[in-house]
């Protein structure tokens, strides 16, 4: 049965008029006459008795308006649902993250997801770097998200992009009047680095050994977030991603390019085989849109 003809319906019955009923649905009153006269043919009732331009409900239409409200309130509600799907409404995702990720990607992008769907909810948590597959394969985690790729059958990788690493250091260090550092200005700094195995560690190490400059590590931190506070205490330099920068750069810090290039890629993390939901793929264009500002 047409939807359209019960609407005009229940709205002429609601309203008390055809042109009444014609303004509440946005139609001509031509149309919603043109939908009771089919209506009244399809179903072979009389649904209505016309007196001097009024209508009034037979008793057959009476009964069948108590039905028509049952299945439209039906109908509404199924609407209802697929808008609170549609919203994301009562969506949650679970989100996986290590330290590097947490403070600079994960918040900006849930920002860019919350604006869209205000009503999703979101649960982080912080694990060690090395475990994150372990909790995407059998966790309960829908995503995770970090400076890494996983060689790992349970989890699907998505490249979202590759960060260049830029130099954190105070705003009255004698290289803030460089406009590109490089690694040989760094001959007898001191830095704060990644805690050892982590891959950011071995990135930086990578570059100072390319160049011959000995890596003096003063300090050893799990997040770059951290890392920024102890370059603002003056305890060394630091090499992070620019986006855990725009979170620490009101602690008076400049940040300059640095060369040779300390690439970050930053991937996201599902597991294997599993569909994504429309929650989790929002999360992941927001995460990418947040990751490529970056770049």
């Amino acid at each position: 049965m047409n939807l359209n003809r019960l609407r005009a319906f229940r709205a002429v019955v609601q309203t008390g008029s055809v042109t009444k009923a014609a303004e509440r649905l946005r139609m001509t009153q031509p149309g919603v006459s043109r939908l009771l006269s089919e209506l009244e043919r399809e179903l072979g009732l009389l649904l209505f008795a016309r007196e001097r331009q009024r209508l009034r409900l037979t008793p057959e239409g009476q009964t069948f308006l108590q039905e028509t409200q049952r299945a439209l309130a039906a109908v509404d509600e199924i609407i209802e649902v697929a808008r609170d799907i549609r919203t994301l409404k009562g969506a949650h995702i679970r989100i996986v993250t290590h330290a590097m990720t947490a403070f600079g990607i994960v918040p900006a992008a849930t920002k860019i997801l919350m604006r869209r769907y205000p009503q999703v909810r979101i649960t982080v948590e912080i694990k060690d770097l090395r475990d994150i597959p372990d909790w995407i394969a059998r966790g309960p985690f829908d995503i995770g998200l970090a400076y890494a790729a996983f060689d790992d059958p349970r989890v699907e990788n998505e490249l979202l992009a590759t960060l260049k690493g830029v130099l954190v250091l105070p705003k009255g260090h004698h290289l803030a009047r460089k406009r590109i550092i490089s690694v040989r200005d760094l001959e007898r700094e001191r830095m704060v680095l990644p805690p050892p195995g982590n891959p950011d560690r071995v990135r930086i190490g990578a570059a100072f050994e390319s160049a011959g400059v000995t890596l003096d590590g003063a300090i050893d931190t799990g997040t770059a977030f951290s890392a920024c506070q102890f370059v603002a205490e003056g305890l060394g330099l630091a090499i992070v991603d620019p986006l855990t920068f725009r979170v620490a750069s009101t602690h008076g810090l400049i940040a300059r390019p640095f060369r040779p290039s300390v690439l970050m890629p930053v991937s996201s993390f599902f597991p294997s085989g599993r569909p994504r939901s429309a929650v989790v793929q929002a999360f992941t264009s927001a995460a990418k849109k947040t990751v490529q500002s970056a770049t």
